[in-house]
């Protein structure tokens, strides 16, 4: 009897510690448990390893797309690559933020805000899907 309680007991806890983990999923992608809130896994430094347009990955060689993002909301976006053959690197500071029960994220860099959906949010993995009129682009990033 004794131990049939504590079976119920320890399938209690791990029923009641999954939903408690699975809500904190809100990516389409996300993964089903995550010890890290949506804020400490954005807090990364995110390099673009992909890009979609309208379902076609781009061509983003020769460039390296590089974003920190900080706990406070801060942003530092780094491009470089060349032009003619010689090196470039524009850095710019802006700022992030969540949205809609943290399932978008507001991006400013200098006068530019854009809103992203959030579709894939893991420790090391960034996918962020916005549309601009009749396009849908996905940024695919890898974090540290």
């Amino acid at each position: 009897m004794k131990q049939t309680k504590s079976i119920l007991l320890a399938l209690t806890i791990a029923i009641t510690s999954l939903f408690t983990f699975t809500a904190c999923k809100k990516g389409t992608d996300d993964p089903i448990v995550s010890l890290k809130t949506r804020k400490d896994r954005f807090t990364n430094t995110w390099t673009l390893t992909k890009y979609e347009k309208n379902g076609t990955a781009q061509d983003i060689s020769g460039t390296t797309y590089t974003y920190i993002a900080r706990n406070n909301g801060s942003l530092t976006q780094t491009i470089e690559g060349s032009i003619f053959g010689f090196a470039t690197r524009t850095t710019r500071e802006g700022t992030w933020s969540f949205l809609n029960d943290e399932e978008d994220v507001k991006i400013n860099v200098g006068t530019q805000d854009d809103i992203y959906n959030v579709q894939r949010l893991a420790s090391k993995e960034l996918w962020l899907k916005i549309t601009k009129g009749n396009d849908t682009e996905i940024y695919f990033f890898e974090g540290l």
